[in-house]
């Protein structure tokens, strides 16, 4: 996988990928990877898709070399005017400059390949050039997603508090430093 340069398999396939900002021609494959990874992560649509891209610049793509995605991720530095209840909730408890990580999502077949690590990494890269000495992010509890708290514990984040939504997830809220 290529991040910040660098190259590696997407092992389940054998191929190439590139981690890269993600861009406008991306949304039809967010979108399309988004709705595979329901209810791990908030279903979205094309216009709070667009919406979220003109907040930010720091989304990723995992991006094949013929431009196919297999993977994404959403991310907002703590300056920014991002109005996610989770994000809101990390704002008002977390002290310290941070990058929270609103969504990461792997198509099914490339999952456990690395990606979502190497989505991490570069996300840590790019928190460090925009001042930031924290990732932070949320795992549902309810309904659980065991899967991925198991992932964060790995990745090095620990939980830092708990909300319930207003739609009715319950989440724990993560941080690393980076």
């Amino acid at each position: 996988v290529v991040a910040g340069g660098r190259a590696g398999p997407d092992l389940a396939l054998g191929l190439m990928l590139t981690i890269r900002s993600l861009q406008h021609d991306d949304i039809a494959a967010v979108l399309r990877l988004n709705a595979q990874a329901v209810p791990a992560v908030f279903r979205l649509d094309h216009s709070e898709i667009s919406r979220l891209m003109e907040i930010s610049r720091l989304h990723l793509a995992a991006a094949r070399p013929d431009g196919t995605l297999a993977g994404y991720a959403l991310a907002f530095s703590w300056e920014q005017s991002y109005d996610g209840e989770e994000f809101r909730a990390l704002q008002s408890s977390i002290a310290s400059s941070f990058v929270y990580v609103d969504q990461i999502a792997i198509e099914e077949r490339s999952r456990g390949t690395g990606i979502g690590r190497m989505l991490y990494e570069e996300l840590a890269l790019r928190a460090r050039r925009v001042g930031a000495s924290t990732l932070c992010c949320e795992v549902n509890t309810e309904p659980p997603n065991p899967s991925s708290l198991s992932f964060h514990r790995r990745m090095g984040f620990t939980i830092v508090g708990e909300i319930n939504t207003r739609d009715g997830r319950t989440v724990a809220l993560l941080r690393r430093e980076v």
